[in-house]
Formats: structure tokens, C-alpha cells, sequence
């Protein structure tokens, strides 16, 4: 896939014990995406805890070691693990686990974690960042039907692109397979948001998305920041591919970083939902938010 080949592979720091090498090297590129949406992914979650009137639970796509559920439990910034995580002597697990210990935790999300890195996972479930953490990898393997509960919300910051519509597919399987387990009604089945990088085809996704009964939408909210490129060589790459897929990198790309756009679904019989959930993203975003089928 040529959007995979422009960018640089980062496989090595997430395979550590620890994320340090992790948090150093997107400090160095400003990544800070976690924290714009953040507030997108609680909207929802809050929206979900007031419908269901129960702690929801949440399935982190492409986890890493956790920082979306140690930014959305304890209303955490990116910068505030980098302080703790990045300083001059190393932190052990035990303090690790005292540094979240002492913070409160929003117990109304119950985080889930799938990732390829096995190191990434247990880290997460030592420190008590989520539930579970499941190694398998999406586009090939399948999922433990039995060790993990229904979803009410599925989330994805960054791996898009990394997982393709295969995954997806996969993942609906078990959805399917879950329902009939639990005889889930319509209005509760999950629903999904996660930040896509511009040079990203979404076409086969979207189809996946509409075989399997949901409607994948992606909202005007401006461009999400994800974070600078690592050399000229993958800026130039970059901004060359959007361009052969004519996409005006002006405003966005040019200036030296990656951008994502906001994707969000919702069962098909049920669009009064998303138009509400759509709504309050808009005011966490300070803006007005329309859809794109």
C-alpha cells in the first residue's frame, strides 16, 4: 500500500516493556492527536453511560500502551505522562501504577485493548489502564469470543490504514456472533469513531460498514492535527500521494504535519442517534458539525 510505504515505521518503540521510547519519539514529533479527540470520544461515552444508565464498554483499536484510556479515565494530556513517564530516572511499574492509583478514574469506562504488541497490552493491564488486552492481528486473526464481553463503543486514534477493511470484517463477525449470545436489541449495538489520516482511502471500509448493516460517516470538523513529519523525505511523499489522489494538501499538510479527518457511524435504524451525538461533539469542538455519506 503506497500511503504505508511514505510513512515511517515506528514498530520498534512500540514493542518495549515500557513506554518510554514510545512517548520520547512523539514528544519529538509533536503527537498530540490523543488529546484532540479526547473530547470527541467522551461526548459519545458520556452520551452512551446516560442512554444505558450503566458503565460502557470501550475497544481500543491499535492501543499502544493504553494512552486514550489513561487520557479519557483519569482526564489526563499527552504532556502529563510525558512528565511523569520521560523523567531523568526511569519509573518503575509499581510507581507506575501509584502515579494512576492516586488520580481519580472515571469508572464508567471499561476499557478493552487490541494491539499487535503483546509488551504494549501488558503494560496496560499491569498499571490498570484497561480490562484486557487482546495481541491478535485484526487482518489475520480472530477474536476470543469468549474472553471478551460486548462493546458498546469502538475507537481507533492512528491505525486506520495499518487495518483495513479485512479487520473490519472480522470484527463484525464477532459483533454477530455476540449479539446472538447476549440477544441484543438494535439500539444496542456499538458504535464506532476513530481519526483517519488524510492520505487514507476509506472507500472498502465504508462498504464493509454498509455489508454489515451501519452507515460510516465522516463529519466536517476541520482537519485533526496528528503530528509533524519525521524528515522532508516522508513530508514530500506525503503531499506527493494526496496529490496523485487530488487532495489539496494548502492549509494542511504543507505545513509540515499530518492531518486526520473524524469518522463516526450508527446503526441504520437508528440515525436520530448520531445526529445527537453529532450535535454535542460540536460543542466540545466549538463548531457546527454536518456529515458526508
Amino acid at each position: 500500500m503506497d500511503e504505508l510505504v511514505v510513512k515511517k515505521d515506528f514498530t520498534d518503540i512500540y514493542m518495549q516493556k515500557f513506554p518510554d521510547d514510545y512517548l520520547e519519539e512523539m514528544k519529538r514529533l509533536h503527537y498530540r492527536i490523543p488529546d484532540k479527540t479526547k473530547p470527541l470520544y467522551l461526548s459519545l461515552a458520556e452520551q452512551l453511560c446516560k442512554k444505558l444508565s450503566r458503565p460502557i464498554n470501550i475497544l481500543d483499536i491499535g492501543s499502544s500502551y493504553g494512552i486514550n484510556s489513561a487520557l479519557m479515565k483519569h482526564d489526563l494530556e499527552m504532556s502529563d505522562l510525558d512528565d511523569f513517564f520521560l523523567q531523568e530516572d526511569s519509573t518503575s511499574l509499581e510507581q507506575t501504577r501509584q502515579f494512576f492509583e492516586k488520580i481519580p478514574s472515571n469508572d464508567n469506562l471499561n476499557f478493552y485493548q487490541i494491539d499487535i504488541s503483546n509488551p504494549a497490552l501488558q503494560f496496560s493491564e499491569d498499571v490498570k489502564l484497561c480490562k484486557k488486552g487482546i495481541c491478535v492481528n485484526l487482518e489475520t486473526g480472530s477474536l476470543p469470543i469468549k474472553e471478551i464481553p460486548s462493546f458498546d463503543m469502538i475507537i481507533a486514534t492512528g491505525c486506520i490504514g495499518y487495518i483495513g477493511f479485512k479487520a473490519f470484517s472480522n470484527l463484525f463477525e464477532l459483533i454477530k456472533k455476540q449479539q446472538t449470545k447476549y440477544s441484543q436489541s438494535d439500539i444496542d449495538k456499538p458504535i464506532f469513531a476513530f481519526s483517519v489520516l488524510r492520505i487514507f482511502d476509506m472507500e472498502k471500509i465504508q462498504q464493509t460498514f454498509d455489508y454489515y448493516g451501519y452507515s460510516l460517516v465522516r463529519t466536517d470538523l476541520d482537519p485533526i492535527r496528528q503530528r509533524r513529519f519525521s524528515d522532508s523525505d516522508e513530508r514530500h511523499q506525503t503531499i506527493s500521494l494526496l496529490n496523485s489522489k487530488g487532495i489539496d494538501a494548502k492549509g494542511f499538510e504543507d505545513d509540515g504535519h499530518f492531518y486526520a479527518h473524524f469518522y463516526a457511524h450508527f446503526y441504520v435504524a437508528s440515525p436520530k442517534i448520531l445526529e445527537n451525538q453529532l450535535i454535542s461533539m460540536s460543542k466540545h469542538m466549538g463548531k457546527k458539525v454536518q456529515v458526508e455519506n
